[in-house]
């Protein structure tokens, strides 16, 4: 068996590789007896991707930073920059596509004879994924590029459609794909596919039906992750008048007051008793330790009698604080 090792693009146009021992004019030992490749390579006439050159790390430029109030147009260099970084992206993007078909026809074609005795121990021992994988790719790169020739659909959203496919054809898959796009904003992942695919009926009576279907699924709320349900406006609360106070709510609010205040009467009662009895004793020692301090202080207490005598009478000291 052989090891397991990556694959080895042809090189980029005008790219010359060095000769190797054992080769002919730079052709690996491995490949010599290979047929001469057209422009795109062996990989290119099997899946129809343009993989001319290597789409290796080493060669994309190295990242660097433009300010943002640069609004010149894009120098020679940094076109050829933008045509590199997009052949890769396009390569990456065909992934699904390119790896599918690659591995069908190995596959239908027992190109793996040579070195393994099946196809899963190729798949297993030269890329590192199993038969079950493999043969997902397989069935799945039809579907993907029907859909999107582009290649912009990765193998989650393509094992999505694989169903659709299977059960309604071609036509319905794209037709899916497409309204569920236009409905999710261009935003389509995998769960939302698998969200629209759900909400199809067992048999379609033509592929446009299933874009009928998805729209009234998404009318009635039933595709939350392509149309989220809309949140109903909160409405502010009627704030209805209170009514006029009757005679009996008077009559009740003024029992309530009268009971409070007898109960700061008692409250203020309580209090002077406690003056009262902490006074005992306290002027005199005050006096000898501070004449003119205890005298001040007593004088304020007498006003404060005075005037707590009038307002139990009922009446108002002018000139008290608090008083008009």
């Amino acid at each position: 068996m052989s090891k397991r090792r990556t694959l080895t693009l042809p090189p980029a146009a005008g790219e010359q590789q060095e000769a190797l021992p054992g080769t002919e004019e730079g052709v690996p030992e491995e490949t010599a007896a290979a047929p001469a490749a057209v422009a795109g390579g062996v990989l290119a006439q099997m899946t129809g991707a343009d993989i001319s050159s290597p789409l290796r790390i080493e060669n994309l430029p190295t990242p660097y930073d433009v300010p943002e109030g640069v609004v010149s147009p894009l120098t020679h260099k940094e076109q050829m920059d933008l045509a590199t970084c997009e052949q890769a992206l396009t390569g990456f993007r065909k992934a699904v596509i390119v790896a599918g078909k690659a591995l069908e026809v190995i596959n239908r074609g027992r190109l793996y004879r040579d070195t393994h005795p099946t196809f899963a121990d190729y798949v297993w021992e030269r890329w590192g994924f199993k038969r079950a994988h493999a043969y997902r790719l397989i069935e799945e790169w039809p579907v993907a590029a029907a859909v999107s020739p582009i290649g912009d659909i990765n193998e989650a959203q393509a094992r999505e459609l694989l169903p659709v496919f299977k059960a309604h054809g071609q036509e319905a898959a794209i037709v899916l794909y497409r309204e569920t796009r236009a409905l999710a904003g261009e935003k389509v992942t995998a769960a939302a596919l698998a969200e629209a695919r759900q909400v199809l009926p067992p048999r379609l009576a033509s592929p446009e039906q299933a874009a009928d279907v998805l729209r009234v699924a998404a009318a009635e709320g039933r595709v939350p992750r392509i149309v989220p349900p809309r949140q109903a406006p909160v409405e502010a609360p009627v704030v209805e008048p209170e009514p006029a106070p009757t005679a009996a709510d008077v009559a009740r609010l003024d029992a309530r007051a009268g009971a409070e205040a007898v109960a700061v009467l008692e409250a203020a009662l309580a209090q002077q008793q406690q003056i009262y009895d902490r006074l005992h004793g306290t002027v005199a020692l005050a006096m000898g330790y501070d004449p003119g301090r205890a005298e001040q202080l007593l004088g304020e207490l007498r006003q404060y009698a005075h005037r707590t005598a009038h307002r139990a009478r009922g009446r108002s000291v002018p000139g008290a604080p608090g008083e008009e």
